[in-house]
């Protein structure tokens, strides 16, 4: 009775995972996530023009990206290449500070509540975990435009600015 739980860790530091998550709307489809994961070191902004490349050509047309403030997306060099992308790839920044208008922010919001109070053995196990968690919000057919409807951003307005 009172006893504090404690958890034995296995003394590897340093090991992580992580995620990228898109989720794609265009008027008259349903909308779409895409996400993608590594381990060990982030995602920085070399890999960012690999990733909305990858992105566009699962999408096969116009992106209009909605992007937050986070560093590896306003770096220099992504910012360089997004320029020489205008064929296809609208940015559309978000004003800093303002995670609610971020419609991904709605999903990781899900991703972490399904993960809180758990403890794993390793952190496959946590990718794992995480993976399923994404698997069930892109087969909830109402979540994903959940999402979007929560920052109060709407389709047409957004799929206005790639003309």
């Amino acid at each position: 009775m009172g006893a504090t739980p404690v958890i034995a860790l296995n003394g590897v530091r340093g090991t992580r995972e992580n995620m990228v998550v898109f989720v794609a709307y265009r008027p008259g489809f349903e909308p779409r996530m895409y996400a993608w994961h590594k381990s060990a070191e982030g995602y920085t902004k070399k890999d960012f023009p690999m990733l909305l490349t990858m992105l566009h050509g699962r999408l096969g047309g116009l992106v209009t990206l909605i992007w937050d403030n986070y560093s590896s997306h306003t770096a220099g060099a992504v910012r360089e290449w997004m320029a020489g992308q205008g064929s296809w790839l609208k940015v559309v920044p978000l004003p800093p500070y303002a995670p609610e208008l971020n419609p991904v922010e709605l999903l990781w919001k899900i991703v972490k509540d399904t993960l809180a109070n758990r403890s794993f053995r390793s952190i496959g196990e946590l990718a794992d975990a995480a993976d399923a968690a994404l698997a069930r919000i892109k087969h909830a057919h109402h979540l994903l435009p959940g999402f979007l409807a929560g920052t109060g951003l709407r389709i047409a307005k957004i799929a206005s600015t790639q003309q």
